[in-house]
């Protein structure tokens, strides 16, 4: 499939094209994370009908999603830096919404963690290609602020998922199990699984209407074709920066973890310390954990990172570290308040500064790599996160919730502790990789 490559003549997009791209793209990075987070909810059932503990739950929600979501990213990287990227994007989505309602259809412990793994391999796809399109549709100076926008598409996603997955669960569990033609009865849980699924698939269709963006920053081969660079190419750019990349990567890896330790398991936390049902915590964390702290959080942190880029070309890792700063006692104590409303509150002013790094991330190595380069290394950046954030945040709390604090109360303990720590180790590593990351952003700027 040939591929377009802008001169140094070509315009950008009009803004209505790309305001169009924008929203689409991060429609379907909401679908995405409603598939991905909607199994939080349902813990209580899914471990009555199956019989197994937290750990076995941290494992379907980190384990399971992750082997492919890490795996599978590497090709699809690759697929990026020369396919249509329209293309991956849809075929991405319609496979992780097939994988949705396949996790509505498992009878099994294991049917419900091979169905997680096809979720996490569709899902694999969305985030470096929506990073390269982006980074050819608007220019350097708008690209952090665009890309906090397409963040906030990911925690509008987990606040649909917790206020309407909460509201359908708790329906589901008052109304009971249901016949389907051939499949027969499901539990509840089961049902909201089919309902979240289902509408993915004409994402998929509407992701199709985009258009191309020209690629640009691109370094061609003598016959004037683009040839992605092989791994090897790739991996030793990296080690070439590794002053830059080993500790931006290992920062974002413990923002991972802190992250998708919270959105597995907050849940869990106020039904089992406060007492309340799926709904309740759907509204009211969904809507301001979520939908307020979380949204302003993303969209914030671009916004700042194009501010502060008038003055430091290190802004998305100046920013991104700062916040993580600011984020370390709310963080820590969030779940050890008394009541759920003043939890909430203090977990609210977390989320909105930890929210800030996840579009500065995807920012920073757009700004500082070249353009064949992207694709391959955004897929190994989150390769790398989520191997270590989404692998083992869900993992860690529920062994520790098994074996460490085993009361019945004990996870809020649990995720104390996991923010406790990774919050400043975050923010040091991210302010260790600042003075390289100038360097290979004043060495990529030279290229454009």
């Amino acid at each position: 499939m040939k591929v377009r490559i802008a001169s140094p003549a070509d315009p950008w997009p009009a803004p209505r094209v790309a305001a169009y791209t924008l929203l689409i793209l991060t429609i379907a990075s909401t679908f995405s994370y409603i598939d991905r987070i909607i199994l939080s909810l349902m813990v209580g059932p899914i471990r009555q009908t199956f019989g197994i503990g937290d750990t076995e739950i941290g494992l379907l929600q980190g384990v399971a999603f992750g082997i492919f979501y890490t795996i599978a990213a590497l090709p699809l990287g690759r697929l990026v830096d020369f396919w249509d990227r329209r293309a991956v994007i849809a075929i991405g989505a319609a496979v992780f919404s097939l994988f949705t309602v396949a996790s509505g259809l498992s009878r099994e412990y294991w049917q419900l963690f091979l169905a997680r793994v096809g979720v996490g391999a569709g899902e694999a796809s969305l985030n470096p290609a929506a990073y390269s399109i982006l980074a050819d549709t608007y220019p350097k100076e708008r690209l952090s602020g665009a890309l906090g926008l397409f963040t906030m598409g990911a925690f509008v996603g987990i606040g649909c998922a917790f206020i309407f997955g909460g509201v359908i669960v708790q329906w589901a569990m008052t109304t009971g199990p249901i016949v389907l033609p051939i499949f027969g009865s499901i539990e509840p849980w089961q049902t909201a699984f089919l309902v979240v699924g289902l509408p993915g698939l004409l994402m998929a269709l509407w992701v199709t209407t985009l258009k191309e963006p020209l690629r640009r920053g691109v370094v061609t081969s003598p016959d004037g074709r683009l040839r992605p660079p092989p791994l090897r190419s790739v991996l030793s750019r990296i080690w070439s920066h590794k002053g830059l990349y080993i500790p931006m990567f290992a920062g974002f890896c413990a923002i991972t973890l802190n992250g998708y330790a919270g959105t597995s398991w907050t849940a869990e936390f106020f039904k089992r310390t406060f007492d309340w049902n799926s709904a309740q915590v759907g509204l009211w964390y969904g809507l301001i954990g979520v939908m307020i702290a979380s949204v302003l959080g993303a969209l914030a942190g671009g916004r700042m990172a194009d501010w502060v880029g008038r003055r430091h070309a290190d802004a998305p890792l100046r920013v991104a570290a700062l916040a993580m700063l600011f984020s370390w006692i709310p963080s820590a104590t969030a779940t050890l308040m008394p009541n759920p409303w003043l939890a909430l509150g203090v977990l609210a002013i977390a989320q909105f500064f930890t929210t800030f790094p996840f579009p500065l991330a995807a920012a920073a190595i757009q700004l500082a790599t070249p353009n064949q380069y992207r694709g391959q290394t955004s897929a190994l950046y989150l390769f790398t996160i989520n191997l270590c954030g989404l692998g083992l945040g869900p993992l860690v709390v529920g062994i520790m919730n098994d074996h460490v604090f085993p009361a019945a109360d004990g996870v809020r303990y649990s995720l104390a502790l996991v923010n406790a720590i990774t919050a400043p180790l975050a923010a040091l590593l991210l302010w260790i990789a600042l003075k390289p990351y100038r360097a290979a952003r004043a060495q990529n700027d030279a290229q454009d």
